[in-house]
């Protein structure tokens, strides 16, 4: 049954949705009628998801009776999920990493250039679609939390009081810090970072604060974006 992540209004045991979008979609094509069900959930801090039957709809407006509620105990309350990822050599893998790592269930996606990027740029229309791609995958995948996407050039005032865990090819030792052989756990205050490909530079590690520590998955050189998804997908399943 369909998701939607959307703005509406409970007007006693009725959800108004005014969203064009959504109306068009449910209209024209998925082609739901009257009496039609599906699901609604807010997009920022959702903690109730509403089955809903479509009552009465006209071009703009679509009026729904609540059939149950939901009432979730969000996971995303008890540890932060946030990954930093090296800006890619190509805009469209931005896509592809914001939708799987939503998939996957993320908090915060963070755009950083490395010395390596080849984009050292936000864009703000791109960073727009972004976040529409993230909502639809947020709808495909039913969990919970809308993850926040951001851009950030320097990261030594967003990580100084936290603990950073970098993922790099092959590395034994970086200014002496030895390297960790496997992923434990997801604690509280980690920010977790996938550099680009053929790795970091000594001139990253200098940028980054101390408190840091090194995970090699192997020796192979993975595309950047295929690095991010795998390590997620193994914090989210080793924590």
């Amino acid at each position: 049954m369909q998701l939607f992540v959307c703005d509406f209004q409970i007007k006693w045991d009725i959800i108004v949705i005014e969203d064009r979008d959504i109306l068009n979609q449910i209209r024209k094509v998925l082609r739901m009628k009257i009496w039609d069900s599906f699901f609604v959930q807010k997009k920022i801090n959702p903690s109730k998801r509403y089955k809903i039957k479509i009552k009465e709809w006209n071009d703009k407006t679509l009026y729904s009776d609540i059939e149950w509620i939901e009432d979730k105990w969000l996971e995303i309350n008890k540890a932060n999920y946030w990954m930093i990822v090296a800006m890619p050599n190509r805009r469209d893998k931005l896509e592809l990493i914001v939708q799987k790592l939503t998939e996957i269930w993320i908090n915060d996606i963070i755009f950083w250039p490395a010395e390596r990027s080849v984009i050292k740029k936000s864009n703000e229309s791109k960073f727009q679609r972004l976040s529409k791609i993230s909502k639809e995958a947020l709808e495909q995948s039913w969990w919970w939390h809308l993850p926040k996407i951001e851009f950030i050039s320097n990261l030594e005032n967003l990580i100084k009081n936290s603990k950073l865990i970098v993922f790099d090819k092959g590395v034994n030792t970086v200014n002496g810090v030895n390297t960790v052989n496997g992923v434990n756990t997801v604690r509280d205050n980690i920010y977790w970072l996938v550099g680009p490909e053929w790795g970091l530079t000594q001139k990253d590690y200098d940028g980054f604060w101390k408190n840091f520590e090194i995970i090699s998955l192997w020796d192979s050189v993975l595309r950047m974006e295929t690095a991010a998804i795998i390590w997620w997908w193994l914090i989210k399943n080793y924590k």
